[in-house]
């Protein structure tokens, strides 16, 4: 070993990597040029009002259906405005919502949700001439998640139950209908 004895080395190795390691915080704490390490949760909904718009896609019974969704997000609460088409064989049905959401989480990259609300079914027959659009008033429920790769980029999933009456001329009734929905999509949060 020559003229240092091996507890000599460890304790010489031990120094040197506690005085690097030193250094190395204390350069990151004077640094003015560096990008600023991210403390924390990637997305605080604490932090006051943010926006989104989430572009999505999915499934309806056995009908693709595409839409938007734009939402103000303030906390564990969102208020949201939904647009889809849905298109059928016959007729293509065109739900919009407004919805409230209650955020389960508000910090971390994966935000889980409930959601409810209500709005305007419009159903647009495609094949026929001559037959009406027929609109109802309907609610909705479900729930989902965002999950964020970026502050302002991230996917969503969500599954929700439609219902509502229309009204049947030949029976003299009312007939209460159910949809379900899987949806896909990626929103885009700013402040």
């Amino acid at each position: 070993m020559g003229c240092f004895s091996k507890f000599q080395i460890a304790l010489l190795i031990l120094v040197g990597f506690g005085l690097t390691t030193s250094t190395l915080s204390a350069q990151e704490k004077t640094s003015s040029t560096d990008v600023p390490v991210q403390r924390g949760p990637l997305i605080d909904l604490n932090k006051g009002v943010s926006f989104e718009i989430s572009p999505h896609t999915g499934l309806m019974g056995r009908s693709g259906t595409f839409g938007l969704r734009l939402s103000m997000n303030y906390s564990s609460f969102n208020l949201e405005l939904a647009g889809e088409q849905v298109i059928g064989k016959t007729a293509n049905l065109y739900p919009i919502s407004v919805n409230a959401i209650l955020n389960l989480a508000t910090r971390g990259r994966l935000i889980p949700y409930g959601a409810v609300g209500g709005g305007l079914f419009m159903t647009i027959p495609v094949n026929t001439i001559g037959d009406e659009t027929v609109s109802t008033l309907g609610i909705n429920f479900g729930g989902g998640a965002r999950y964020y790769l970026t502050k302002h980029f991230g996917f969503r999933v969500e599954a929700k139950q439609y219902i509502t009456s229309v009204s049947s001329e030949r029976e003299l009734k009312d007939e209460l209908l159910f949809f379900q929905e899987i949806s896909l999509g990626v929103t885009f949060m700013f402040r």
